[in-house]
């Protein structure tokens, strides 16, 4: 008889129906039920209406490295459902997970009505429909990465990195991150999403030999399973690739598993690629995890070098901060640099590395680094910093 980690479950069943009804809830199953058919996959109605049990041995099927319900509960969440008979225009995502694997932090029913009250339908459904847009643009070529540089303050020419940054076309102009990456979090799907963009950044670089790319994820992101699993695989059978690779954790939600997530930075950096901290000081990261996770890069927060401009200061708030996160041996990295004050401030507070719009806005086309990159010595200073 197969075990748990069989089992895939529409984890935002109870949110569906309390917002559309339960005739569009069980769409939603009906949907998931069809497509494991449709891919080739046994599946057994489990306890609950919204569970599923995999019958086949999906370990033979498997590539080196891959979780099969790791890609499967992925392509169905990225999956749309339209419903019959519901208010026009309604897209809906099952958000899927597999029991194996402890489920991505998304809110019920309870957790959205605290935080907004009666109103708490209304946000979700609002949420659900930003996501399900920004989907479509995916699978319609209408969402790519655009690139911001990460650069040396006494040589601009000198680029650390290229950070990519998602930008949709003109059907998704009312996508700003700002209101994008919220709603992916409170529905569940951030993880999803970021499968897309992993995606799009290694393509990246497999296409330019010469490019040192980012991508920034969800702390939901930070596992070593389900579809991460054949990405690590890749990136060990490719040290080029992985050398070249920078992965951002954002915590705009809490790392809720520390010890998964110190696993996949310690495997990650087994590939060879980089780990960073993004909006550190400004999210969810403590001094703890900072310590724990041992990223070779913490990019800080800019409204940290904004307030002390503005404040005038001299610094001091942000200087101490910069030293404590050296001390800890984080390369750092000032973001939101907009200004030639500000980009003086923070090199005078101990930071070289800087990102903002005074060094280069987001761009479809990438500058181009000097030939010698720096981030090669940035590892081999982490390595030395995690060996001791």
């Amino acid at each position: 008889m197969p075990d748990r980690r069989y089992e895939i479950e529409v984890g935002n069943l109870e949110l569906i129906e309390a917002c559309w009804g339960v005739p569009m809830a069980a769409q939603a199953v009906d949907h998931v039920r069809q497509r494991l058919a449709q891919w080739g996959f046994r599946a057994e109605q489990g306890d609950r209406p919204q569970r599923f049990r995999i019958t086949d041995d999906l370990c033979s099927q498997a590539l080196p490295g891959c979780d099969p319900l790791g890609d499967l509960a992925y392509r169905l969440t990225a999956e749309p459902i339209v419903p019959t008979g519901g208010p026009p225009d309604t897209v809906l995502h099952a958000v899927v997970t597999w029991q194996s694997e402890d489920p991505p932090r998304y809110r019920n029913p309870r957790d959205i009505q605290r935080d907004y009250g009666a109103a708490w339908i209304a946000q979700y459904r609002q949420d659900m429909a930003l996501v399900a847009d920004a989907f479509r643009c995916a699978r319609e070529g209408q969402m790519a990465p655009h690139w911001q540089p990460v650069c040396d303050y006494r040589d601009p020419t000198r680029i650390l990195y290229h950070e990519g940054l998602v930008r949709f076309g003109e059907a998704g102009a009312a996508l700003y991150p700002g209101i994008l990456f919220p709603a992916l979090e409170r529905t569940g799907m951030a993880s999803t999403f970021d499968r897309i963009m992993v995606g799009h950044v290694l393509d990246a670089l497999r296409s330019d030999r010469r490019a040192t790319l980012a991508v920034n994820v969800s702390a939901n992101s930070a596992h070593r399973k389900g579809w991460w699993r054949g990405i690590l695989a890749e990136l060990a059978a490719q040290p080029d690739l992985a050398s070249r690779l920078v992965v951002e954790i954002t915590e705009t939600e809490p790392i809720v598993h520390i010890e998964e997530a110190v696993a996949f930075a310690q495997a990650l950096r087994a590939t060879g690629a980089t780990l960073a901290l993004d909006d550190f000081g400004a999210g969810y990261t403590s001094i703890r995890q900072l310590m724990v996770l041992v990223p070779a890069l913490v990019k800080i927060d800019g409204l940290f070098v904004q307030r002390a401009t503005d404040e005038g200061d001299g610094g001091d708030g942000l200087r101490h901060l910069i030293g404590l996160v050296r001390a800890l041996g984080g390369i750092v990295v000032i973001e939101g640099v907009e200004t030639q004050a500000m980009a003086d401030l923070a090199y005078a507070s101990g930071a070289t590395w800087q990102q903002g719009y005074l060094h280069g806005r987001p761009s479809p086309v990438r500058c181009r680094p000097k030939p010698k990159s720096s981030l090669a010595s940035i590892m081999a200073r982490q390595r030395k910093f995690t060996s001791t």
